[in-house]
């Protein structure tokens, strides 16, 4: 036998063990890796410093609601609506996307109640209850006889409503895509005939005074928050938890009693068209407690329903 077939041979039983090792490598792989048929669970985890996505501009109770929630910590990117404050979390471009989701005043926003509802990659992770002080901006020296225009978001409107018909019943109000925004409208009008509802922390930002303050409807007037997030949902129990249940308004009754009747009480119950056929809704439900565990025993008792869990997360 020549030295080349020696040769030859040697690195083929080299390329043949290698291999046969190759082939057991899945038996010794390190706890946690996916194995065929087994599912692996992560726990959601919050990063240090987040990149949050709100409504802009800077200055909205969005923004307020980021710092409640993170604890003032990570980094908080205005966007120039909802929609694109969602997207930018769909796109990978943030952690969360914090959004206004209910006024006790104003009710529910449903515009963005359908980011939650219809976009199906996202889940809540928390829920910020915020007390909303409404406030009359304008720039310094304004006086309200001068005033002739009032720029704010329709929930600002909504809650000040009652104010603007006492004070100022001749004033044009017009709706804008924030309170933030109508401060900054407010702030670089050519004249002082203009004004705007929103937070003394906006009026800050652009440079205006309160001419007055809390003009709100009642002093417990509060805004719900959603944080949302991509990735798997949390499971465990905690002070809230959310789902998607989508069917026809005759079986509602029963699926809320199947919540209560798992010791759940129920928060919010808010519906969406699910644009198929008249009677049919997709509703999110909020309770109070549980996880995933309480919604598999709901899901269990009504089959006519197709639900969706949201997760289970903190309320600050």
């Amino acid at each position: 036998m020549n030295t080349t077939r020696i040769t030859l041979l040697a690195w083929a039983l080299a390329v043949t063990l290698a291999c046969a090792g190759c082939a057991q490598l899945p038996e010794s792989a390190e706890p946690g890796t996916d194995t065929p048929g087994q599912e692996q669970i992560e726990t959601p985890t919050t990063p240090a410093k987040p990149l949050v996505s709100y409504l802009g501009p800077e200055g909205t109770y969005t923004q307020e609601a980021c710092g409640v929630f993170f604890e003032g910590e990570g980094t908080y990117l205005p966007q120039e609506d909802v929609a694109a404050s969602v997207q930018a979390l769909l796109d990978g471009q943030v952690d969360y996307a914090v959004i206004p989701q209910e006024n006790a005043i104003g009710g529910p926003i449903a515009e963005y109640l359908d980011e939650v509802v219809y976009q199906r990659d996202l889940h809540v992770a928390g829920e910020v209850e915020l007390p909303i002080s409404q406030n009359l901006l304008a720039k310094p020296g304004t006086a309200l006889e001068d005033i002739r225009i009032v720029y704010s978001h329709k929930q600002g409107i909504a809650q000040g409503s009652t104010w603007l018909g006492e004070h100022l019943p001749d004033a044009e109000v017009t709706e804008v895509s924030s309170t933030a925004e109508g401060a900054r409208m407010a702030a670089e009008a050519e004249d002082n005939t203009c004004a705007a509802i929103g937070s003394s922390a906006a009026a800050e930002v652009y440079g205006l005074e309160v001419v007055a303050d809390n003009i709100q409807m009642s002093d417990t007037n509060k805004t719900r928050f959603y944080v949302l997030a991509l990735g798997n949902a949390a499971r465990e129990a905690s002070d809230r938890m959310a789902f998607v249940a989508s069917g026809d308004v005759g079986d509602l009754a029963e699926l809320l009693t199947s919540a209560e009747e798992s010791g759940l009480e129920v928060v919010a119950v808010h519906d969406r068209p699910r644009k198929t056929e008249l009677g049919s809704y997709s509703y999110l439900v909020e309770v109070a407690g549980g996880g995933f565990e309480a919604f598999e025993a709901i899901a269990a008792a009504n089959p006519t329903f197709e639900l969706r869990y949201l997760g289970s997360f903190p309320v600050r």
